[in-house]
């Protein structure tokens, strides 16, 4: 039951207030789980009607830029090398961070506070293809210097899912991925029309594609943070040995949306999510109190430039190692 908070914008639903920031933050927990999840279904866990669970999406999507799309396993599209970049810039940073949207490579780019007021994150084939791209990167008019992290394993993120299954992928697959990469809410029937088969396979097909780890159906939203929305970056620093409780923190806390081993600049990166700054602070403060934890470097998000994934589809998909 989503009940009403001092001060928070509220709905009378059912003869009581619901506090739809509250609300509107439990919907998209819930969609992060399961991006399909119907209507019904959610306003059955979130105990609202379906008409208010349904005028609450469309709001997140019109107002924040919500949406909800599947995202193809980095190993699948033989992406083997990740990377998170830190650019240091001299004069407005936008256009710089424009020009770095625009190379395939990137999947997220974000204006953030800071003395890296950009960051990015970028996928490849190899060594040399991560290369070629921080060259260009290096090359651009106002970039003084970048700081690369590099992927060492991703311990949470809405594109790596928990298990993986030997599954051979087909031309079928490869178009219902696109769709989904491009609205993962799409009907069956849609679906269906798109790649000439019936609902009941369509289902079966993407079913089958959740199962064994190669898409997850999640949300991301096109840029726009908001009062239910503050996303904050973490790089933190290991001391000691035994530097996995850091890992396990970061997976265990529900605030942190995204979280990596990495080497270069930090030993873990993540991000925080929350609704409140009360909330994000909280949480920061737990991982800080962990014996394990030497330093954290935090990065406000302030716009995000660009977040997709759509590229990871086209070309040939190879299967993890």
């Amino acid at each position: 039951m989503i009940a009403r908070k001092s001060g928070a914008e509220v709905q009378r639903h059912a003869g009581r207030e619901v506090d739809l920031d509250e609300l509107d933050e439990w919907l998209i927990r819930e969609l992060r789980t399961d991006g399909r999840a119907s209507f019904q279904d959610l306003a059955t866990r979130l105990g609202v009607s379906r008409d208010l669970a349904s005028q609450r999406y469309r709001t997140l999507v019109e107002r924040d830029g919500l949406r909800v799309v599947a995202a193809l396993d980095p190993s699948y599209a033989g992406h083997h090398v990740l990377v998170h970049a830190m650019v240091e810039v001299e004069g407005p940073v936008a256009p710089v961070a424009h020009r770095i949207a625009e190379l395939p490579d990137t999947v997220l780019v974000s204006l953030t506070s800071g003395p890296h007021p950009l960051v990015f994150e970028s996928r490849h084939g190899s060594e040399e293809q991560l290369q070629d791209m921080l060259e260009r990167v290096r090359a651009f008019p106002g970039v003084r210097r970048v700081r690369v992290t590099t992927y060492v394993g991703i311990l949470k993120g809405f594109f790596v899912a928990t298990k993986r299954a030997e599954v051979t992928l087909d031309a079928l697959d490869t178009a219902l991925i696109s769709q989904l990469q491009r609205d993962g809410r799409k009907s069956y029937k849609a679906l269906a029309d798109t790649v000439h088969l019936s609902p009941s396979s369509v289902r079966a097909r993407v079913k089958r594609l959740v199962d064994a780890g190669v898409i997850r159906i999640s949300t991301i939203t096109s840029g726009k943070l908001s009062r239910t929305r503050i996303a904050v970056g973490l790089g933190i620093t290991a001391r000691g040995g035994g530097s996995s409780a850091i890992g396990d923190a970061l997976f265990a806390c529900e605030n942190v949306d995204f979280a990596v081993r990495a080497h270069g600049n930090f030993d873990y990166i993540g991000t925080l999510f929350g609704g409140t700054s009360a909330q994000m602070l909280a949480a920061l403060e737990e991982l800080r109190a962990l014996p394990e934890v030497g330093m954290i470097e935090t990065w406000t998000h302030y716009d995000i430039i660009k977040e997709s994934y759509e590229r990871a589809s086209g070309g040939t998909i190879e299967q993890p190692e």
